[in-house]
């Protein structure tokens, strides 16, 4: 009998510029080039962008031409679906998603999709959120398997769009400790306080910087630095806030770091302000770096990940198993969360819980995770 073909895998996001789910992508379709055997996979980007993550040499990528626009991306979308003929299709993102279920008539394949955010959230308010969450509503049931990066995710795409419980699959973010501590044994690359708390996130409403402006202004430690890594429009608005509150000496926002685990590894605690989550990667990633953490209890990731419970229960500050949690855009409630962790001993015994914690989210599960949704 002749050989089967190789069956053929498509990875489809909007693009690798940058951000949690385009890093996890990458990870991902590495970590599948080396458990699947008998796959070709190709990764297409909709968008022709620079990217700022590698892909493993045994992966073919492709740059779509969609500019960011969602007709394109359907269009460009359906064009590769015909020239390559993919037996699966494995997409991240909302916009990626969407074209990778309305692609299918120019193929007979099995579709995947991958929620990394909270939807609601994420779609916003006004009239194109609702548009949008009309659209995923209509879409999303139309999958083969929607894999939903928490429960808390998987809840809402249950109770608000309509998926198939049957259809929905929680798979977590991977998580290599061993490697980022590699990377958190490095040079920093710029120069560090003795004593500082850090948080890793996009410049943006959404990551609630400003209400971490003014917990920090409010902790009771006027001697320790704040460091936020991350770039994006709240700059100017962010830097003003630090000024008026009185902090902006010791509040220090450098920008994109290359290797932002040498900073993170160094400090005294990570914390968190997100108004909103799919999976906090930079939340647990400072947790397999033995770092305490205390953050928002926003939809949806941080209550599941440190209390193991759904979003949304917390009254006040709440010491949690595994970390910290105040309630969302609770200034004072985050403050008094920075305070508890003023205590050395209480700080220790967090860390230490935390790297424990953060060893459940190891590479090799979240790999056999995703070969076996894909069947492949």
């Amino acid at each position: 009998m002749p050989d089967r073909a190789p069956r053929r895998l498509l990875l489809l996001i909007n693009s690798l510029e940058g951000g949690g789910a385009e890093n996890v992508m990458a990870r991902v379709a590495g970590g599948l080039a080396g458990h699947l055997d008998d796959v070709t996979i190709r990764m297409a980007l909709l968008d022709d962008l620079p990217a700022a993550y590698e892909v493993d040499p045994r992966i073919e990528v492709v740059r779509l031409d969609s500019r960011g626009k969602f007709g394109r991306s359907i269009a460009e979308t359906r064009r590769q679906v015909g020239a390559w003929r993919p037996d699966v299709v494995l997409s991240f993102l909302t916009r990626a998603n969407c074209a990778a279920i309305l692609g299918r008539n120019r193929g007979n394949y099995r579709c995947v999709i991958s929620e990394r955010v909270n939807t609601s959230s994420h779609l916003g308010d006004g009239l194109k959120g609702r548009l949008l969450r009309r659209m995923v509503a209509w879409l999303y049931p139309r999958a083969d398997v929607v894999i939903a990066v928490s429960s808390g995710v998987a809840k809402e795409l249950a109770e608000n769009y309509g998926v198939p419980r049957a259809r929905l699959r929680v798979i977590n973010n991977p998580v290599d400790g061993p490697g980022l501590r590699r990377q958190a044994e490095a040079e920093p690359g710029i120069p560090l306080p003795p004593d500082y708390f850090v948080s890793v996130g996009r410049l943006v409403p959404n990551k609630g910087h400003d209400v971490l402006l003014r917990a920090f202004a409010a902790h009771r430690n006027r001697e320790r630095h704040l460091l936020i890594l991350g770039e994006g429009p709240e700059r100017a608005h962010l830097e003003a806030l630090a000024a008026e509150l009185g902090v902006d000496g010791r509040v220090h926002m450098p920008g994109y770091v290359e290797n932002p685990h040498a900073i993170v590894g160094r400090a005294t605690a990570y914390v968190s302000a997100s108004r909103s989550e799919g999976f906090p990667n930079a939340l647990v990633e400072a947790m397999a770096l033995r770092r305490a953490v205390a953050a928002t209890d926003c939809p949806s990731g941080p209550a599941e990940l440190l209390a193991e419970r759904d979003t949304g229960a917390t009254r006040g500050m709440e010491a949690a198993a595994w970390g910290i949690l105040a309630p969302l855009d609770d200034a004072a409630a985050l403050a008094a969360a920075m305070d508890e962790l003023e205590d050395p001993t209480v700080r220790e015994s967090y860390a230490a819980r935390a790297c424990e914690r953060a060893g459940a989210y190891g590479n090799d599960p979240v790999f056999d995770a995703y070969a076996a949704v894909l069947e492949v």
